[in-house]
């Protein structure tokens, strides 16, 4: 019985944490569709190279904060729209 809801807990944390990559992950493919041949990193975005959701951690940066304001759910065409990370960093 305690080793079921153990197993059932750890499945219920591993689900919600899967959920929490895939929007960054979403987002990632689309700016990879907008600029083929780019691996954005974290840093692109924000203000930390690892980011965590957690005291702050996950400040945006200057091209984060374009992004999200031109669209708070970015897509491909949001991307093209501010331009490349490197593009607003100069």
């Amino acid at each position: 019985m305690k080793f079921r809801k153990i197993s059932s807990l750890t499945l219920v944390v591993f689900f919600a944490l899967v959920i929490c990559a895939r929007a960054d992950m979403k987002q990632i493919k689309a700016y990879k569709e907008a600029f083929p041949g780019e691996a954005p990193k974290c840093v692109a975005c924000h203000v930390d190279s690892l980011p965590k959701k957690d005291d702050g951690k996950h400040e945006l940066n200057e091209y984060g904060q374009k992004v999200t304001k031109e669209n708070p759910e970015p897509t491909a065409e949001t991307y093209q729209k501010v331009g490349k990370a490197e593009e607003v960093k100069k």
